[in-house]
């Protein structure tokens, strides 16, 4: 009979505390204070960060994080790794959700022959990120492999 194999669960907290109008500060010990609120969309203010960037910007930078360490295990050598990621709101039965979700990310490479294994390793960092995993928005990669 083979053995299960046992999982950790974590546990992230934060704190939030409304300033004034549509306006927060969102911390956690040990973090620098983030000024957050509601985007201009939502009579909000454009200098904070609002919870649909949050949540994007979770996404890819979710994307990032699994992609550099499936190819660490993989011995693929990465040199360079930028994105963009673009998210939709939309109104779908009376409530706004974010739907879609594209994630750019453009990666250097030390060599051609290793553009195989980086979009494989890319596919599956996309289907072991647990941030995209939590979330119903549709998430689409547009990458870009570049070697230097």
């Amino acid at each position: 009979m083979e053995a299960r194999k046992s999982y950790k669960s974590f546990e992230f907290k934060i704190s939030i505390c409304w300033q004034r109008a549509f306006r927060g500060l969102m911390t956690r010990a040990g973090h620098q204070e983030v000024a957050i609120g509601s985007p201009p969309e939502f009579k909000g203010d454009p200098d904070v960060w609002c919870p649909e960037e949050l949540l994007i910007g979770s996404v890819t930078t979710c994307l990032m994080l699994t992609f550099l360490s499936y190819s660490e295990r993989r011995r693929l050598t990465v040199l360079g790794y930028e994105s963009e990621a673009v998210g939709i709101v939309e109104n779908l039965d009376g409530k706004y959700r974010i739907t879609r979700i594209t994630l750019q990310p453009q990666i250097t490479l030390e060599s051609e022959a290793d553009k195989a294994l980086a979009e494989n390793t890319l596919e599956d960092a996309k289907e072991g990120c647990f941030i995209s995993n939590s979330i119903t928005a549709r998430v689409e990669l547009a990458p870009q492999f570049v070697v230097e």
